[in-house]
């Protein structure tokens, strides 16, 4: 299991990354082709910002990987040690069924889209392959929590914030 969840998050990671490369890339084109030659790159601006959320989303699976989600930390210190292992499975539990939740209404959200071949504006591509995305970052969220409650020893501890 350590070794698929390391290999998921270096596809997720090399995947975030080369979205990223294709924003920077868009938008310098862009910017070099208005400046440099007085025309645009049609619809440059519409697929920096498809690649971008593409990135983001993957960025949320990213943080679950290295259970470094923002959290509140004043609680913290409420129980006794020796609940923590006990209080952190059942959060994983929690959170693995919040990402649970939001995966199948964005499952409905993405076959919406589908359904009524809903297109983007200005490249009038279909949206629901960009969407798609929506439901692998919950889903795969939830995967993870779902391993770290089961094998919490897989799961990498939080960083602690000082301040």
């Amino acid at each position: 299991m350590a070794a698929f969840l390391k290999a998921l998050l270096r596809l997720e990671s090399l995947v975030a990354a080369l979205a990223y490369v294709v924003v920077a890339g868009l938008l310098l084109g862009e910017i070099v082709a208005r400046e440099a030659f007085s025309t645009t790159i049609w619809g440059s601006q519409k697929m920096a910002v498809f690649a971008a959320i593409f990135a983001g989303f993957l960025g949320l699976c990213l943080a679950t990987a290295a259970n470094a989600h923002l959290r509140p930390q004043f609680a913290d210190s409420w129980w006794p040690a020796r609940w923590s292992a006990p209080l952190g499975r059942i959060g994983d539990l929690i959170s693995a069924a919040l990402f649970i939740g939001l995966g199948v209404v964005g499952l409905d959200y993405v076959s919406q889209t589908f359904h009524y071949n809903d297109v983007a504006a200005v490249l009038y591509w279909p949206l629901w392959p960009f969407q798609s995305v929506i439901v692998y970052a919950f889903f795969s969220s939830a995967l993870r929590h779902l391993v770290f409650a089961a094998r919490p020893d897989l799961k990498p501890a939080p960083e602690i914030a000082k301040g």
